[in-house]
Formats: structure tokens, sequence, C-alpha cells
């Protein structure tokens, strides 16, 4: 749902991007479009769904019988997070899944039409299905593996909502506490399975291209 929201966003920011003028021609065009455009849907959708993402992590941490579980639903845990410690508390890890939006969906849909263009300039012909699947892949895998250690911040700045005595006092502090007792390599655990995750991710931008090409051909 929020990738295919992200799809449509990233073309209207691109349209306005590109659409805009200055003195010198486009205030933006071609690749640094495509990223920024990215970037900022994906900004744009994790702002409006962020309280949900965090109450799907934390409430997926919370495991046991339903008697001796902190939360007992989404609505129960917002509540209790916003008496508790306020707006923030639910916003809480906003600034490291904003970062980790910013290089991952600016890589994700501004890498692949960026190269997608490119490639469909040299051939002089529309790309085949499979080469933009293998585009997507490529771009997906690449996109998911550099942006995975701000993920992971992400989580466990999420997971500390509702805890009595947080481990981490802000997101810089979590980087540090991570790479000081824990190794580099803690901020990939999981990464493997994020890669064959991808795939979906990947289809998802294929279809979508589809989609508005259908669209187009049929003059909707």
């Amino acid at each position: 749902m929020a990738d295919e929201e992200g799809t449509s966003l990233q073309d209207l920011y691109k349209n306005i991007l590109r659409d805009g003028y200055s003195e010198g021609g486009h205030v933006f065009s071609g690749a640094s479009a495509n990223f920024i455009a990215g970037a900022a849907a994906g900004c744009t959708t994790l702002i409006l769904i962020y309280p949900l993402d965090i109450a799907h992590t934390r409430l997926a941490a919370d495991i046991g019988r339903s008697n001796v579980r902190q939360f007992r639903g989404i609505y129960h845990f917002l509540s209790t997070i916003r008496e508790k410690d306020g707006i923030q508390g639910i916003y809480r890890g906003l600034p490291a899944s904003l970062q980790g939006m910013i290089v991952h969906r600016g890589l994700y849909f501004g890498g692949f039409d960026t190269i997608k263009e490119i490639l469909s300039e040299e051939s002089k012909t529309e790309l085949t299905l499979w080469k933009r699947w293998v585009v997507a892949q490529a771009v997906t895998t690449s996109a998911g593996l550099l942006s995975y250690p701000l993920d992971t911040v992400r989580r466990r700045m999420m997971m500390q909502s509702g805890l009595e005595q947080p481990m981490y006092h802000s997101t810089l502090h979590c980087w540090k506490t991570i790479y000081r007792t824990e190794g580099v390599s803690s901020f990939y655990r999981g990464a493997l399975s994020n890669i064959f995750r991808s795939t979906g991710a990947a289809a998802i931008l294929v279809l979508y291209d589809e989609v508005k090409k259908f669209m187009k051909w049929g003059g909707l």
C-alpha cells in the first residue's frame, strides 16, 4: 500500500519539479528530479502513516498471552503512548526514519526511472518487460542494502515507545551505542531476508509502470 501511494506521489513531485522553470530552464531535470521526487514521495507517505508504522512495529514485539501483553491493540497503543509521552512518543524514531526514507526511496524510485530512461535512450526503443524487472530488482536490492543501517536504527528507536527507561536518548546516541557495543555487523542483521523480500517491491515498480502505459494508451 505504501509503495503504491509512493509511486503516485513520486510522479506528482516529478512533474512539479520538471514543470518548474528558472532563468536557465527547468529547475530540476533528469536524474536530480527523479531522486528528489522519490525521496519527497517517500517522506510524505512516511509522515502520514508513521503512527500506524510504529504501532505495527511495537505490537509485533509485544508477544505473549493477551492478559500479559502491554498493549491490547493499535488504538490502545496509540492512546497509551500519547498519554504517557505525548505526540513525540508516537513519532519516536521519525528523524532516523526520514533519513532512511530519503536514501531508500530516492534510490528506489529515482534510480529505477533514471536507469530506465538512460537505457531507453541508448536503445532508441522502450525497454522490454524483463529488462525493466532486472533494473527494478537491482535498484531495489541496492537501495535496501544502502539504507539498511538507517532502518536498523529506526526500528531500535521505535521499540522504545512505551518503555519506562529507554536505552537510547537520541538517534545519534543509538548509532553510537550500537556501533560501540555490537559492532558494524549489527547494523546489517536481517539484511539477507530483506534482499529476498525486495522481489515484491521490484514487481510493484514494474507493475505500476505497466499500469501507467495502459492508462496512457487508453487516454485515461
